[in-house]
C-alpha cells in the first residue's frame, strides 16, 4: 500500500507543470513629450498579425478586410499632412477611388509598449508604392506606428522619408 501510495504522489508530482513568469525586458528610452524617460519593451505577435491583416487589406484595396482591424473610426496622421485625418470606411474607400493598384511591402514588424501604456503599439517600416489612375506613380519609405487596443487599430501614425539619389 506504501509503495501505490509513494507512485501516486511522485506521478503527481512529475505531472504537476511548472510555469516560470518572467518579467518583460524593458530598453531603450522615450525621449520627448509626457512619457520621457520610460523604458520600451515588446508585447505579444498577435498584434502583429492585427497589423499583417490590415495591410494585406490595403494592398488589396479591401475596406471590408482592413475594418474588420480597424475601429469605426481611426486617426490616421498621413506623412504629408500636419493634422490627423479622421477617417471611416467611407473616407477610406472615397481616398482609393484615385488609385488603381497599391503595393505596401514591409521590411519588419515591431509589437511594443512603454511603461505605462495601455495601447499596443506595432512600428513598421516598409516601402509603399501607389499608382494612380492618372498615371501616375507615388513611391515611399515609411515609417509607421499602428495603435491597437481591445484588438482593433485606432491610430496610424506615417512618416515618410525622401529618397537617396546619389
Amino acid at each position: 500500500m506504501k509503495k501505490i501510495l509513494f507512485l501516486f504522489v511522485v506521478t503527481a508530482l512529475i505531472s504537476c507543470e511548472t510555469k516560470i513568469v518572467e518579467p518583460p525586458v524593458k530598453a531603450g528610452e522615450i525621449a520627448l513629450g509626457p512619457n520621457t524617460g520610460s523604458k520600451y519593451y515588446l508585447t505579444s505577435d498577435d498584434n502583429v498579425d492585427i497589423v499583417k491583416k490590415l495591410l494585406e487589406s490595403w494592398n488589396n484595396m479591401d475596406p471590408d478586410g482592413m475594418f474588420e482591424v480597424l475601429e469605426d473610426t481611426i486617426s490616421w496622421y498621413v506623412a504629408s499632412e500636419k493634422k490627423p485625418i479622421v477617417a471611416d470606411k467611407n473616407f477610406i474607400i472615397e481616398y482609393m477611388t484615385a488609385y488603381d493598384s497599391i503595393s505596401q511591402v514591409v521590411q519588419g514588424y515591431i509589437p511594443h509598449q512603454y511603461e505605462g501604456q495601455t495601447a499596443n503599439v506595432v512600428s513598421v517600416a516598409s516601402r509603399e508604392t501607389k499608382f494612380k489612375k492618372d498615371g501616375t506613380v507615388e513611391d515611399d519609405r515609411l515609417f509607421e506606428r499602428f495603435f491597437i487596443r481591445n484588438g482593433k487599430i485606432f491610430r496610424v501614425m506615417a512618416w515618410s522619408a525622401a529618397w537617396n539619389t546619389n
